[in-house]
Formats: C-alpha cells, structure tokens, sequence
C-alpha cells in the first residue's frame, strides 16, 4: 500500500493550519481547568476519571467530525483528488491516509492532554489506578477515532456538502445524544408504557443499549472505575453478552463498518 504520503500531507497541513496546535492547547486546558473547577481535587482517583469522562463524552465526537468531514469533499471540490489518485496510489491508499492523518491529529492532543492531567491528578487524588487509566486512555482514542471514521465515510458517499455534513451531525444526534431516549420511548411504545424504570428493560433492549458507540464507551469506562450510572446497561444484573468485551467490539465495528461502507460508494464513484 503506497498510503503514507496522504497521511503525512494531511499532517503536515494540520500543523500548518495549527489545527493540531489548537487541540493540544485545547484538551490540556480541558483536562486540567477542568479538573480545578468541576472536580472534587480530593479523595479516589475515579472522581478525577469521572470529570474527565463528563468533559469528553460529548465534545469527543463532535471534534471527530470536524476533523473527518471535508476529509474527502474538500480534496474533491479544490480538484486536487484526481492530482492525488495520478500518482501511483490506489482510491484505497487515499482512504486509509486520510484516516492515518485524521487520527494523528485526533490522538496526539488527546493523549497529551490526559497524561499531562492525570499525571497532575496522581499527586491531588488517592488510590490512583495506573493501568485502568492507561486503559482508559485507549478507549478515549479509540471512541474519538470512531467518529472521525463515521464523519469520513459521510465524506465518501457523496460530492453535496451540504449532505455531508448533515448525514455527519445526524450520526452524531442519533449515535451520541438521542440513543438512549429512542430505546427507551420504542420499548415503552411497545410494551404499552407499562416499563418506567431502567432495570425494567428487557434483556434485549439492554445489549441494544449497548450497540451505541458513545454508550459501549461509557460502559468500558464505567467498568474499568466503577463509575454509576442510569443506563441499564451498567445495571448490576445484565444480560451475559453485556460485557466489556463486547462493548469494545461495538467501538472497533463502529470503526471499521461505516468506513467501509463509504468506501464501497468511494471506490465506483465519478471524480
């Protein structure tokens, strides 16, 4: 594969356009102010953890989409696409470049900006976790990483900018915001309203809870510090299949399927 010349163009342009720079100072500036004035700066490490969760959880993707949404689009609208797919590299090659270079500039603010604040956190909290945390900084990536796929796949499937970016924030509301609350009112509908709690849902409604990226996230996250929640998902009884190996396989699905499926579109469309 001949990929890596798209991936360090689209890096390159990143710290030119200080994309990259902005991040960073971003989520340091996140992690630790955050910390100082939402957090409790005392007692287990989990507080510092569920802060920091709170802070991510929904700014994570929209940064992800963001960054993935003109991936494609912008190439095809300067024309410099077809000067790109001339040289000896394959629509693939372009595809998994684009997806290198968006996530350099994803992971490196954000994996800075959790060391630089849980190493500030290690001397304000008690019983930290070293290995749960490394953990949790894979899962952070790897949660923000899924919209950066999703966002480039919207970027693939069609040449209208105004679609991409509405398929993009549609993802988002659905996948991000408004999962939960469809399961719940569907379940509600369909059982007549006679469920009102969530340790009332029936089993499979519990593990589709589970199949939204941003709710395998919190379940890993949940699992890994003990963190509570109102999900039914993080329930004390759930159904076997409800796990966190199987949440992590939800975010690595959710990673790779979208991808692909914009690039079925990518690959037989007229540039």
């Amino acid at each position: 594969m001949n990929w890596q010349s798209t991936a360090r163009k689209d890096f390159r342009d990143a710290i030119r356009s200080r994309t990259i720079w902005l991040l960073l100072i971003g989520f340091v500036g996140l992690f630790i102010l955050g910390n100082v004035v939402f957090g409790p700066r005392s007692g287990p490490f989990d507080g510092f953890v569920e802060t920091t969760f709170a802070n991510v959880h929904g700014l994570l993707p929209i940064v992800g989409i963001v960054l993935g949404y003109k991936a494609v689009l912008y190439e095809r609208e300067s024309g410099s696409l077809v000067l790109s797919l001339s040289l000896p590299q394959s629509r693939r090659d372009f595809v998994v470049g684009k997806l290198v270079g968006r996530l350099l500039v994803l992971t490196i603010p954000v994996v800075v900006g959790l060391i630089v604040g849980g190493s500030i956190a290690v001397v304000q909290y008690e019983s930290v976790s070293l290995a749960p945390y490394l953990a949790f900084v894979v899962a952070t990536v790897l949660y923000g990483a899924v919209f950066v796929s999703i966002a480039l796949a919207c970027s693939m499937s069609t040449t209208a900018g105004r679609q991409v970016l509405i398929r993009a924030i549609g993802a988002y509301v659905v996948l991000d915001l408004g999962w939960n609350w469809f399961i719940n009112q569907f379940v509600r509908l369909l059982y007549r309203f006679r469920i009102a709690l969530p340790s009332d849902m029936p089993d499979w409604a519990v593990g589709l809870q589970l199949a939204s990226p941003s709710e395998a996230y919190r379940h890993l996250v949940a699992t890994l510090f003990e963190i509570g929640g109102s999900q039914a998902h993080l329930a004390a009884t759930t159904p076997w299949y409800v796990n966190p190996v199987t949440a992590l396989i939800v975010l690595c699905g959710w990673l790779v399927v979208p991808l692909a499926l914009g690039y079925l579109q990518f690959s037989t469309a007229d540039l």
